[in-house]
């Protein structure tokens, strides 16, 4: 492998690594603070993901047109959920994730059904921006270079409102206790709303945002919550820090076993990082922010 080719597949990795940020930080503040096994996840990305195709093709709307939409339509998905079917779980000690496994892979089936009555099966994408940049003999994807911007700015976003905000510190103090949180006068059951909408939000933008740069049907579903919680488990789970790093480091991985060994084994290794990741390094790189 030549150097020009390494600089390649890594350009390629960090840019890859970019769009599934956004992705596992949206299910990293649902666990961090409810601490929520979610199993929809991925099926948030997808309905957003195809509703853009939707937009796009019926409707005549630019792709990121639909980014703020699909935001404020995920808060208020996720914000009309979350009351009805996860908060009544919490509370009930080491069973509360256990219950919010099983309640949101049903969850997940019926956003399975809702998207494919309304979508279909095939697999589709948007196509935008369909150019590519040579710098230096390294040959830029002009779509993946964008979506890589966009999930690495609202990641940013998310980051400073946690760490500056009065409301992303009440979401930092629920997810590191609960009752320190309640002693401090915080209104938990509202946070944990607010984290359940947010997390929602930032997963339909992430779905608007890949559907940009790679096919996706409503099977894709279960892989992008698999992917998520690789990111998310090698991080550390509820480590903002942490999880961002295993993303991109997940991009860089995933494109060097793509060039070495195929395609068939790139779609693989998500799959298999995940248990060896919980086998032998279930702490990840950051146990904490």
């Amino acid at each position: 492998m030549s150097a020009l080719t390494a600089v390649q597949i890594l350009v390629n990795g960090l840019l890859l690594g970019g769009t599934y940020v956004l992705v596992a930080q949206s299910l990293n503040l649902i666990f961090g603070v409810m601490k929520v096994v979610n199993l929809a996840h991925g099926g948030f990305v997808v309905i957003a993901g195809l509703f853009t195709f939707w937009a796009v093709n019926r409707l005549g709307m630019q792709p990121l047109v639909a980014l703020p939409i699909v935001f404020i339509g995920g808060a208020v998905l996720g914000g009309l959920l979350e009351p009805f079917i996860i908060e009544p779980l919490m509370g009930k000690g080491r069973q509360s994730e256990l219950l919010s496994l099983i309640v949101t892979f049903g969850l997940n089936y019926v956003l399975t059904q809702v998207a494919l009555f309304a979508f279909g099966t095939d697999y589709v994408s948007v196509p935008f921006l369909q150019m590519t940049f040579d710098v230096a003999g390294i040959i830029i994807s002009a779509a993946l270079l964008l979506t890589a911007v966009f999930a690495g700015l609202i990641t940013l976003l998310l980051y400073f409102g946690l760490k500056h905000t009065f409301v992303g510190k009440s979401l930092l103090a629920a997810s590191q206790s609960t009752i320190g949180a309640q002693s401090c006068g915080i209104d938990v059951g509202r946070v944990r709303a607010i984290a359940f909408a947010l997390g929602v939000a930032l997963a339909a933008v992430a779905g608007a945002l890949l559907i940009m740069v790679q096919p996706m049907s409503v099977s894709s579903s279960d892989n992008l919550t698999i992917l998520a919680f690789v990111v998310i488990a090698l991080g550390g789970l509820g480590s903002y820090r942490g999880a961002t790093v295993a993303a991109f480091a997940l991009g860089v991985i995933q494109a060097a076993v793509g060039y070495l060994l195929g395609g068939n084994v790139e779609s693989v290794l998500p799959f298999v990082l995940l248990i060896v990741i919980m086998v032998l390094w279930p702490q990840g790189i950051q146990r904490s922010t």
